[in-house]
This record gives structure tokens, sequence and C-alpha cells, in this order.
């Protein structure tokens, strides 16, 4: 492996690690290995964060050619190394870095079974939050059994996944609580004050800037004949 690639590690470089963040990261490869086997995906690790690639782009600069190590980037990791690294290849440093995307690469990794990666991240909170955790639990903690192959992800997260977040309907107003459609009444009903208070402070505020755009344009209307005066009067 390069010198360049293990001074990223070594600076615990972690690009991409999160698997919610689906649209740019790479996937986390603990979550991964939930339903699959290392054997699985060691062909298919990110050079540059050390996860499974996502959107994998094959690295094939000719220096490499002789190279035994499946050289495989995610595309969001090798944009931003070749943003702050003036193009140089992740390999090893040289100009004129040449990629391609992996078909076969994506194939593999689209087709591995994973487990939803939200309810992931919950049962993976640390133990000060699963305390949290155990105490909503008792309360009806919201799960998702979701199993199924990666390149069903964006479609379940989208419109099926029952920890999908949903803003309160009184964020307009102020209010920044978001949770699973299934704790949104909870929600509305255990806080019927806090959002009372924000629509009053959001109306008083209203009423403010309304005063305030007609005593400006009171005074622009009185400015406006004043100069009409001293028109005349000149």
């Amino acid at each position: 492996m390069s010198s360049t690639v293990d001074e990223k590690t070594s600076k615990e470089r972690k690009t991409g690690a999160s698997p919610e963040n689906l649209e740019t990261s790479c996937f986390s490869k603990e979550w991964v290995l939930q339903l699959n086997q290392k054997e699985q995906i060691n062909h298919f690790i990110c050079l540059i964060c050390k996860q499974v690639a996502r959107n994998p782009i094959e690295i094939s600069c000719s220096q490499h050619q002789d190279s035994n190590e499946s050289l495989i980037v995610g595309a969001n990791c090798l944009k931003q190394f070749l943003s702050i690294n003036s193009n140089s290849c992740p390999v090893q440093p040289h100009n004129g870095c040449l990629y391609s995307p992996s078909r076969v690469a994506q194939l593999h990794i689209g087709d591995l079974q994973v487990i939803c990666p939200r309810q992931f991240q919950q049962d993976s909170q640390t133990t000060t939050q699963g305390q949290q955790l155990e105490e909503e639990e008792g309360n009806g903690k919201v799960t998702c059994d979701f199993k199924g192959k990666v390149k069903e992800l964006n479609d379940h997260l989208d419109n099926s996944c029952s920890l999908k977040l949903f803003d309160c309907w009184y964020k307009p107003f102020g209010c920044v609580h978001a949770c699973p459609k299934q704790k949104l009444q909870q929600h509305l009903v255990s806080n019927l004050k806090l959002h009372f208070d924000l629509v009053v402070k959001f109306v008083d505020s209203l009423k403010q800037t309304i005063q305030l755009h007609q005593v400006n344009h009171f005074f622009k209307s009185k400015q406006r004949q004043l100069q009409i005066v001293i028109i005349k009067i000149k």
C-alpha cells in the first residue's frame, strides 16, 4: 500500500464512514458486515476511507498495473482527494491519475444484503444514549426490520422506512423537533403549550413587522410631502 494512503489512514480519515449519508459517503464496513462475510467485501474497500466503496471507481494508472491489490475508491472520496491533492493519484503521488467506474464492483456491492442503516445507527448508540433508548422502548420504541440489497436502499429510505424522520407541523413557527411518523402525534399532544407559545411569539413578531412597515411608510409619505412643500417654496 502506498505511503499516501497510509498517511490518510494514520490520521484516521473518516470520509464516508456513515451508512446514512447514502448520497455521497462510502458504506460503513461495520454496517455491511452485519449480514456479510469479510471475504465478500475485501476487494471493494475504498483505498481512501477504508469503507465499502459507494459508486466504486477503479484506478487504472499504468504505474500500478503490476499491483496485486484491488485499486477501488468511492466516487466521492476520489473527488475530494483529487481536489485536496491537486489531482495526484491516491495510490501513490503522481500526476495524470487515470480512473473509470467499475461496473463489476458496482453490481457486486449493489447485491450485498444489508439491514436498515437507520436501525443500525440506532442500535449503535453509546451506553448513555442507550439508557434513554431503553426508556423509549418502554413507551413503544420505533424500529425498522428492513433486510434487503444495497441497491434497494434509496427506495426503502425514501418511501417505507419506519425510522424516517418527519418535521413537526409547527416547524414554520420555530419547533425544531423531528421524529418517526409514529411518534409525531405523541409529540404534538405532549407539547401543546410549547407550540401555542411559538405561534403567539410568531404572531407578535409579525405584528411588530407590520407596525414597523406602517411606520416606515408613514415617514416616507411625510418625507415626500415635505419635499413637495420645499419645492413649492423655492
